[in-house]
């Protein structure tokens, strides 16, 4: 169950994802894996091939870039939290945003 608000979880997902390698390797990481899963059924293959080298990524931002683990060690949501900061990243890096609540002062 979450216990914070998803905007606190993405500010806690950006706060361990800073170096620009590790940026980069979960822009293209987590896309890799979400895609990966319909395709499965149809050819196991590429879909392992996408699965695989998603995780790689993934794996290298933080061990070889940000020298931490990754979040949803701690957390299992931040496996769905990276899919939407991932999102998140390729909207604002084409001008755009996503309808995300803002921060709140407390």
């Amino acid at each position: 169950m979450a216990t914070k608000s998803l905007r606190e979880y993405l500010d806690e997902y950006g706060e361990g994802h800073r170096h620009f390698g590790t940026r980069l390797t979960h822009m293209f990481g987590i896309p890799m894996i979400v895609a990966s899963l319909p395709i499965f059924p149809f050819n196991p293959l590429l879909a392992g091939g996408l699965f695989v080298g998603g995780w790689i990524l993934q794996f290298v931002g933080h061990y070889v870039f940000e020298k931490n683990d990754p979040k949803f060690f701690g957390d299992p949501v931040n496996l769905l939290i990276g899919v939407v900061w991932a999102a998140k990243e390729w909207v604002e890096l084409v001008g755009l945003k996503l309808p995300l609540p803002t921060s709140s002062a407390s």
